[in-house]
């Protein structure tokens, strides 16, 4: 089976569908393992790693002190945290000769290391993802769609200053599918037949 990556809007359901999709092929499903295995291999302390994983705002302002003055790119926890996840997903796909990979950048840092299927996860029904969000976050009910769009915003921003990539836009996946006419199975049924399995 071909590699698959998979980016989600937030509440859109894309880690269960990844989940799905694992069992229903046996293809191992890389996630949080990926923070826990970039900090073992990497030395870096996994809060940091965790508060920095698909967490960069982006603005002027937090770039300066995120990477200082200076530019010192390196010591940035946003640096490290990228290099250490990047080089762990490429790690984690040549060990077990492909994968699928939720987010991260992934489909992005995995280019030209072999077959790829990417997918882009959503829902067209903002009442789906709240509900959805209401069940997994310690979030209330007013203030579910803000959370979600805030969290959509993190992950847009992370994706394409990291990768120069627009997050979201059709021509850069194979795939995209709509959570609030596909149901899960199905999602990851199509996912498994375009990545041969």
């Amino acid at each position: 089976m071909k590699t698959v990556t998979i980016d989600r809007t937030f509440g859109s359901g894309g880690r269960e569908v990844a989940a799905r999709l694992a069992k229903m092929t046996g293809v191992p499903f890389f996630d949080n393992e990926i923070i826990l295995k970039a900090a073992e291999n990497f030395g870096v302390d996994v809060g940091v790693l965790k508060n920095n994983d698909e967490h960069y705002v982006g603005s002027l302002i937090y770039n300066l002190s995120m990477f200082g003055a200076n530019g010192d790119y390196e010591s940035s926890p946003v640096y490290r945290t990228y290099f250490a996840v990047s080089e762990t997903v490429r790690k984690l796909r040549a060990e077990n000769d492909g994968g699928i990979f939720l987010g991260r950048c992934a489909d992005v840092i995995l280019e030209g290391e072999g077959p790829i299927v990417r997918v882009f996860i959503y829902s067209s029904s903002m009442e789906n993802r709240i509900a959805r969000t209401l069940q997994l976050e310690d979030v209330s009910d007013g203030k579910a769609e803000t959370f979600i769009q805030n969290k959509d915003k993190q992950r847009r921003n992370y994706y394409q200053f990291f990768t120069d990539n627009k997050w979201g836009a059709p021509t850069n996946y194979d795939i995209m599918l709509n959570t609030a006419t596909i149901n899960y199975d199905e999602c990851a049924r199509i996912i498994a037949q375009l990545a041969g399995n």
